[in-house]
Order: structure tokens, then sequence, then C-alpha cells
């Protein structure tokens, strides 16, 4: 039995035969992790995301990040730095911000390794379809959390899982082989609670945002 990586509880298995996988699910905060064997290697998953039409070309995916800007990021009244965590290919997002006359910062693991991030704190960070590939995901958000000033925010874009672990199993989300971290609202509770972030909105959907306290 796997103890869960966000709150240290036992899990169960949830075996996947569709996709060939097994999962670990965690019913105390509700996490469900992609079991470390069936991770891809990092060479076939950066192989996988270059397939990703994620650029300015994309004009229903650039609408998705105009609507972010508007309707979650400007309401926030950011002064400072922001960082764009997992920018991916085509940093889209952070050229929408740089637009609006923010201060961005950009880094992706894969696409951009600019580590000179680390010598800044931030007053918004976004991370906007990164968080569903943590390998170890406590220690990321704990990484993040510390880069944010006191009063800044985490903004997060991520399917939640609002079903229960046997629809789970009919999740499309699920089937994207990079994708093995899977949270609900409990669960991100919970990452907020280890790492002094309140929760202070979401959309039940797809959105999260957190505060640093």
């Amino acid at each position: 039995m796997k103890k869960c990586l966000i709150c240290g509880s036992d899990t169960t298995d949830i075996i996947d035969s569709q996709i060939r996988v097994t999962h670990s699910h965690c019913e105390n905060c509700g996490f469900i992790y992609k079991n470390k064997e069936f991770h891809l290697s990092l060479d076939i998953e950066h192989e996988n995301y270059k397939m990703h039409n994620n650029s300015f070309e994309s004009k229903g995916y650039v609408q998705i990040f105009v609507d972010l800007v508007n309707d979650y990021i400007n309401p926030l009244n950011i002064k400072g730095k922001v960082l764009e965590f997992g920018s991916g290919p085509g940093p889209v997002l952070k050229e929408l911000l740089v637009r609006e006359g923010y201060d961005v910062f950009d880094f992706d693991p894969f696409f951009n390794k600019n580590l000179g991030y680390l010598m800044h704190k931030y007053q918004l960070i976004t991370s906007t379809e990164v968080v569903e590939h943590f390998v170890e995901p406590l220690k990321e958000f704990e990484h993040l959390s510390n880069l944010l000033e006191k009063g800044g925010y985490l903004l997060l874009m991520t399917r939640l899982r609002t079903m229960d672990s046997e629809e789970f199993l009919n999740w499309w989300y699920r089937r994207d082989l990079t994708h093995i971290s899977f949270y609900t609202l409990d669960t991100f509770k919970e990452i907020g609670k280890r790492n002094g972030l309140e929760l202070i909105k979401s959309n039940n959907i797809n959105i999260i945002i957190f505060k640093k306290i």
C-alpha cells in the first residue's frame, strides 16, 4: 500500500485497464497519482509536449488566456513581478501579460531553462496546465510558495477531479499519458495548508487561486 504524496494517508489502487496503468487514490484528500512505474521517460514526455499546438496561431488557445487575463488576473491588481511557471514551447500567456504592462519572467523545464527566475520574488505566479505533470507535487508547491511575496497570488489552471474514483476511469483528462497528478479542491486545500497558501477562489472546473499568508 502506497502513501499519499500530499497528506501521507494510505491509498488504494485504481487499475486502469484501458490505458494499462495503475493509480493510487487517497480518500482523505482526494489526490490521485499515477504510479511511478507508469511515468513516461523525460525524452518521450518532451516529444509529447512538442506536438502541442500552443501558439498564437491557435485562436481558441489564445482566447483561453485572453479570458484568463481579463477575468482572473487583471482583477488581482498586481503591481510587482509575475512568473509564468511552465510556459511551454510558445509562451502565449507571458506575451499577453507583457502586452498588458506586467513585468513577467517565464520558466519551463523543457523549453526555457533560464534559472534567473530564482533570483526574484513574485506578486503573482501563474502555472497553466502544468501541475498535472508534477512528479513530486508537494515539493513543487513548496518551491512556488517560497517564490511568492507575502500577499502574493498563485493562479493554477488544471482540470479538477469532481467525479468519484470509479467515474475517473472514464475521464478524458486521465488519457493524456503525460498527466500523472489529479487534484480535487480538498487536495488543493491540503496543499495550501502545508505551504502557507489560502485557497481564495475557484471556478470548480479548472481555475484555482491561492493567496500567500
